[in-house]
């Protein structure tokens, strides 16, 4: 084998033993960590309720209030000028 096809291949298994013993490594950490406490209900007596909170208000995107507000909203955009021609185009002259 040439030199640096060898050490590509050599490279090439270290990455991916590196990567294989990194990945098994992690799954044993996370499998032998140790796992939340689950609290009874029972138990904890004292727990305060959740507050709720209010729904929130429909969106109008129609504009009008009496509207099904399911129309988009439109934009007038035809008296603004475009951006490319405001701008100079730039020529090379080819080569």
């Amino acid at each position: 084998m040439k030199p640096l096809k060898l050490m590509k291949t050599v490279l090439r298994l270290w990455i991916a033993t590196t990567a294989t013993g990194s990945f098994l490594a992690g799954w044993a950490l996370f499998a032998h960590a140790p796992k939340p406490i689950q609290s009874a209900p029972a138990a904890n007596a004292l727990a305060v309720p959740l507050p709720t909170l209010a729904p929130l208000p429909t969106l109008d995107v129609s504009g009008t209030s009496g509207g099904s507000g399911l129309q988009p909203p439109m934009f007038n955009i035809q008296g603004r000028p475009s951006l490319f021609a405001q701008a100079p185009l730039l020529r090379t002259g080819g080569s």
